[in-house]
């Protein structure tokens, strides 16, 4: 069997309150897979300083840069 080998990936973080974007980030991470570099940037995405509990209806997504 042939381990996957990992490549690096470029992930675009938005956060949200509401339907409003309020900040973004971009995380560089190793992974096997576009969605597996998505789950990283988001585990990240929870340590920033916009991942605040005080914000209404906070939320993120994650979109892996193609190219």
């Amino acid at each position: 069997m042939r381990a996957h080998s990992s490549r690096r990936f470029t992930v675009d973080v938005a956060f949200f309150s509401g339907d409003e974007q309020y900040a973004s980030e971009v995380h560089t991470v190793s992974a096997t897979s576009q969605s597996d570099a998505r789950q990283q940037a988001l585990r990240l995405s929870a340590d920033s300083i916009y991942d605040d509990p005080r914000i209404p209806d906070l939320h993120r997504t994650a979109t892996v840069r193609v190219g």
